[in-house]
């Protein structure tokens, strides 16, 4: 018989650290010269009480707020854009798998 134990995966990578369990989405956002790498979130969800001392809850889904870093160099942020994909998909091969590589080391810049 298998055990799965539920933990938070926090990663810091680049002055960024997230919980990638919860990451849905690495985007790039290009102005001009210049952009951003965009990371969205599953939603949270919480259960709630539907009226105080009712005993009778339902989950509510909350929106998770974006995280955003600026780039003024768009190699810079190709560059970023392309580590985190990787970090992304070693991670979920590892969830997949349920074991982590022992080179699961990204470069660091």
């Amino acid at each position: 018989m298998s055990h799965f134990k539920t933990t938070i995966m926090i990663y810091d990578h680049g002055g960024i650290a997230l919980n990638l369990f919860n990451l849905k989405a690495v985007k790039k956002e290009i102005s001009g010269h210049d952009g951003k790498l965009v990371f969205e979130f599953h939603n949270m969800i919480r259960s709630v009480e539907t009226t105080a001392g009712s005993g009778i809850f339902e989950d509510k889904s909350y929106s998770n707020a974006s995280i955003t870093q600026y780039f003024e160099d768009l190699t810079d942020l190709e560059l970023h854009y392309q580590e985190w994909l990787g970090i992304w998909t070693q991670f979920t091969a590892y969830v997949i798998n349920l074991e982590l590589p022992v080179d699961f080391k990204p470069n660091r810049f």
